[in-house]
C-alpha cells in the first residue's frame, strides 16, 4: 500500500535510511540522522516537498522523498525531483507505486514542467531502476559523471 507519510512514520523512515546508508559505498561516512529527520519533517509539512511510503503487511519498507525547485535553479518554471528513493529487499511491490504517487503529486504542483528522477550505483547497479523509469515513460535526459575523492 502506498500513502503519504505522517510525522509518526519518521522513526521507521530513519531506520530505512540507516539501512540504505549501510548498503551504500558511502557507509564509511557518518550519516547525520537528525538532518534526515528534519528533511522528512520539512517535506511532509511544506507544499514544496513530499514523502510517500510503501507498506508491506503494515510495515513501511520503502519511501520516496521529493521536492520542487526552480528549473535549473534560475528559471521561473519548476521541476520536481526525488531526493531519496529506497525500497528494502523485503518489499518487492512498492517501487512502481511510489513512482506513480510522486508523479501524480508533481503533476498537481503549479508551474512544474518537468519531473526528474535519479538513479545511481551508490548502493548497487542502477540498471533495474532505469528500466522501471523507462517503463513509466521517462526518457534519459543526459548523464552524470562522478570523480570520487577518497578521504
Amino acid at each position: 500500500m502506498i500513502s503519504e507519510a505522517k510525522f509518526s512514520d519518521i522513526p521507521r523512515l530513519s531506520e530505512l535510511m540507516k539501512e540504505l546508508h549501510s548498503r551504500s559505498r558511502y557507509s564509511h561516512y557518518q550519516m547525520q540522522i537528525k538532518r534526515f529527520k528534519d528533511l522528512c519533517l520539512h517535506s511532509i509539512r511544506s507544499g514544496n516537498g513530499c514523502v510517500f511510503v510503501g507498506e508491506v503487511d503494515g510495515v513501511i519498507e520503502g519511501f520516496l522523498i521529493g521536492m520542487v525547485d526552480d528549473l535549473y535553479h534560475v528559471l521561473q518554471p519548476k521541476y520536481a525531483t526525488d531526493i531519496f528513493f529506497y525500497v528494502s529487499d523485503r518489499d518487492q511491490t512498492s517501487a512502481t507505486g511510489l513512482i506513480d504517487a510522486f508523479v501524480n503529486w508533481a503533476e498537481q504542483v503549479p508551474d512544474v514542467v518537468s519531473i526528474r528522477l535519479g538513479a545511481t550505483d551508490a548502493v548497487k547497479t542502477y540498471k533495474r531502476t532505469e528500466k522501471m523509469y523507462i517503463r513509466k515513460g521517462f526518457v534519459q535526459e543526459g548523464v552524470m559523471y562522478e570523480k570520487r575523492i577518497e578521504r
